[in-house]
């Protein structure tokens, strides 16, 4: 699913790594999963959803994902 990271001004707000860790929370995979797919301790994953929950001014995992739909480009759903 393709997305857009970046602020107002265009400048990136997560790291390619981060923006992997938020594809595989939209697919609905839990923290030991993403720390299998990656090859990261689920301590490491912990820590970049936590910068990521930083980032974009959520708090959990469902906020996660439906800042994910929100920001999801036009005609992308039908893919």
């Amino acid at each position: 699913m393709p997305m857009r990271w970046q602020d107002a001004r265009g400048i990136d707000l997560l790291s390619k790594r981060e923006e992997s860790v938020v594809r595989q929370v939209a697919e609905g995979m839990t923290n030991r999963e993403i720390s299998v797919h990656l090859k990261l301790s689920e301590h490491t994953v912990r820590n970049y959803l936590f910068r990521i929950f930083d980032k974009l001014g959520v708090s959990s995992r469902v906020e996660l994902v439906l800042y994910c739909l929100q920001e999801r480009p036009s005609g992308a759903a039908d893919s």
